[in-house]
């Protein structure tokens, strides 16, 4: 991305591994003629991000990668497993590019195809008022969380935060959203310090809640489809 005066470095990373229990050869699923690796690299560019990684261990994947001019870290087996966070899949290709910690790392998760160039600009510009680790994309909730019970292993239930809490009408409540998977922005030597993608304090950045869909599985593309292509 082109860095006017003392902007810092965004490189838009793209995770996007070949296994997926849920709905097999997802990344590569295609709406509206783009797959949604596509879809990601779409959203980066249209925010103006020009370098786009996609780390990948999928041979087809990493072709689809090439052909969208993309730069390609194969990941390692071990970090490509159906329990293999994330993060671990971005601090390797961070490290592979030796990408200073001072780097924004813009990480767009190919499942959230109704994301936009806007939405991404947003978090970017949000983020750039310096006050906060990470920035990420949210959405309302159904049900407001402070709402809700826990329940111990001996079937004992305890408010979220307060008793009160659960008969206090929604306005006197803090406002609620929930984080939807479609852009985070964190510095590259903040997320390796952490080992995690969120880094306190956090700004949230509203999306609505029909683009913050997560595809996982055939019913949720087809809903993507339907909304992007209807």
């Amino acid at each position: 991305m082109p860095a006017p005066g003392n902007a810092p470095r965004v490189v838009a990373v793209v995770p996007a591994r070949a296994g997926s229990q849920g709905l097999p050869g997802k990344n590569l699923a295609r709406i509206g003629g783009l797959s949604l690796v596509g879809h990601a690299v779409r959203a980066a560019r249209d925010a103006g991000v020009t370098e786009v990684v996609v780390t990948t261990d999928g041979a087809a994947i990493a072709a689809e990668a090439r052909d969208l001019g993309c730069t390609v870290v194969d990941r390692p087996a071990e970090l490509a497993t159906g329990d293999s966070r994330t993060v671990d899949a971005v601090l390797h290709a961070v490290r592979t590019l030796a990408l200073p910690a001072d780097t924004l790392v813009l990480l767009l998760q190919p499942t959230s195809p109704l994301r936009t160039g806007d939405d991404v600009r947003a978090v970017l510009d949000r983020h750039a008022a310096g006050d906060v680790g990470s920035t990420l994309t949210g959405c309302a909730v159904a049900h407001h969380p402070l709402k809700q019970l826990l329940v111990d292993d001996a079937g004992t239930a305890s408010p979220v935060r307060t008793w009160a809490d659960l008969e206090a009408p929604r306005q006197q409540l803090p406002r609620a959203l929930r984080p939807n998977g479609a852009v985070y922005v964190t510095a590259a030597g903040d997320m390796a310090a952490a080992g995690a993608v969120l880094v306190p304090p956090l700004a949230v950045v509203e999306m609505p809640e029909e683009r913050s869909l997560d595809v996982d599985t055939a019913a949720d593309l087809a809903a993507a489809c339907a909304l992007l292509e209807g």
